[in-house]
């Protein structure tokens, strides 16, 4: 597959949308658009999930710890009772406090990416903007969509403008006006 991956991690099931293309180099290739993530289900896949370096603190040996102690509950013992991580031999506060940190970090990614592909918004402009903004994502496009233009590589104010739309924006808003305004001004120099 080619395209972004933003936030997909080892273990995870993944469902792609997108279309088979043939690269002169590599060959046939399916290249996507879009995708979601299922968190692993198995047991396998869940020590992968955790010991892939997603979670600081967790190497394959905790991921092969934490799966014998809790089996395919493990991701719902991290999510919903974090502290029973201290029970697994080796995990002390410090060892857990960072896996519930990494977790949270982890959870606010997913999150917007959710949330930016739910509104249309593609793999890669998702990937952009959470690569400009972080955890702040939702907060900024919520407040001023527009301020993509300035921040945001490859989004320009037609792409900023659509995200608006897409997140419930106005096309007749003061901001939308001063961000076209900007726009038009910077593109003559």
């Amino acid at each position: 597959i080619v395209g972004p991956l933003v936030g997909a991690t080892p273990g995870e099931h993944l469902s792609l949308t997108g279309s088979w293309v043939n690269d002169p180099k590599f060959g046939r290739q399916f290249k996507f658009r879009s995708f979601t993530t299922t968190r692993p289900t198995t047991l396998v896949g869940i020590e992968k999930y955790l010991g892939s370096g997603l979670i600081h603190g967790v190497g394959e040996v905790y991921a092969a710890r934490l799966v014998e102690a809790f089996g395919v509950d493990t991701l719902a013992v991290i999510e919903e009772t974090p502290e029973r991580l201290r029970t697994v031999r080796g995990i002390g506060p410090k060892r857990a406090e960072r896996i519930l940190t990494a977790w949270s970090e982890q959870k606010v990614v997913r999150e917007v990416m959710i949330f930016l592909q739910g509104h249309g918004v593609s793999t890669a402009h998702a990937a952009r903007i959470f690569k400009a903004y972080g955890a702040e994502s939702l907060r900024i496009l919520e407040s001023d969509p527009y301020r993509m233009v300035r921040d945001v590589w490859g989004i320009g104010f037609a792409t900023a403008d659509r995200i608006a739309l897409k997140l419930g924006g106005s096309e007749q808003s003061v901001e939308a006006a001063q961000a076209g305004l900007s726009w038009v001004l910077q593109s003559m120099l």
